[in-house]
């Protein structure tokens, strides 16, 4: 498909496959559209399979609005980072597909419109919906990504013990996560990825139902060079899963905002040097 939110799902994939995304997916398979997953049939399946793998329904919980803000913040985010557009995050637009063990294997946009700036050589195009400027756009984006999210979070907190204000984090979290992890990817300044994280935080918290927690920036030096992390706002709560046999203070992600900064600060050197080592290699 030659249309402009398909050129960006191909810059994003050549980047990182998981940065990527499919568009217009062939119906039916094991893609779940996220306008079904409204419905309780779908989603208590969804979550089902999250319970049986992390057997703490808490857990299962958060782990379901993380899949949930990766498809919408996650694929959308990518993109507006990249290259200024935004594919609609209108329910009816976003679909998933799971891998058997319960992580997302792929994430879709079952149509073409993208907003975009007047300057893109996209504007022309008529799938594209012109913003007059980065503000609308971010506005556009955070108003319609609301609009998707709030029945869904309301739902996923009717079925698990996870709380809207942590949902609502995790979305947060997966926004600033994304932008800096797809500017690195795109040779953008950090310092530039963590400042339209934090408009596209300002947007989003203008629209969103309630206040969320905020992650903070966690820059790490290492013999070959800086790399810019966050931690996060909210807890996953991933150190509690069944699938998780360490002791927590061993099992807290390294960016949980749970971990104390010395043991983060290693554990994210250590990966750094390891990389940078076989990357060089």
């Amino acid at each position: 498909m030659h249309v402009p939110v398909a050129e960006t799902a191909a810059r994003l994939d050549a980047l990182n496959r998981f940065a990527g995304f499919d568009v217009e997916p062939a119906p039916g398979g094991d893609w779940i559209r996220l306008a079904d997953a409204r419905h309780g049939e779908r989603l208590d399946g969804w979550l089902a399979r999250l319970v049986e793998l992390h057997g703490r329904r808490n857990v299962a919980g958060s782990m379901l609005g993380m899949q949930i803000a990766e498809v919408v913040a996650g694929v959308t985010v990518a993109a507006l980072t990249l290259d200024r557009r935004c594919p609609d995050p209108a329910v009816g637009n976003l679909a998933v597909r799971l891998h058997a063990e319960g992580y997302l294997a792929r994430r879709a946009v079952t149509g073409p419109v993208v907003a975009v700036l007047p300057g893109d050589p996209a504007a022309a195009d008529p799938h594209s919906v012109v913003v007059a400027d980065e503000d609308a756009l971010h506005d556009w984006w955070a108003a319609r990504a609301v609009a998707t999210l709030t029945p869904l979070l309301d739902a996923v907190r009717e079925r698990a013990p996870f709380s809207l204000r942590n949902l609502w984090g995790s979305v947060s979290d997966e926004a600033t996560g994304t932008a800096i992890w797809v500017g690195q990817l795109a040779g953008l300044a950090e310092d530039e990825a963590w400042r339209r994280a934090r408009r596209l935080l300002d947007a989003l918290a203008r629209h969103a139902p309630i206040p969320f927690a905020r992650s903070r920036p966690f820059p790490v030096a290492y013999p070959g060079g800086r790399r810019l992390f966050q931690v996060r706002g909210t807890c996953c709560l991933y150190y509690r899963s069944a699938a998780e046999s360490r002791p927590p203070a061993e099992a807290y992600c390294s960016t949980c905002r749970l971990r104390d900064d010395d043991s983060r600060e290693r554990l994210l050197r250590d990966h750094l040097i390891a990389s940078h080592a076989e990357s060089v290699g």
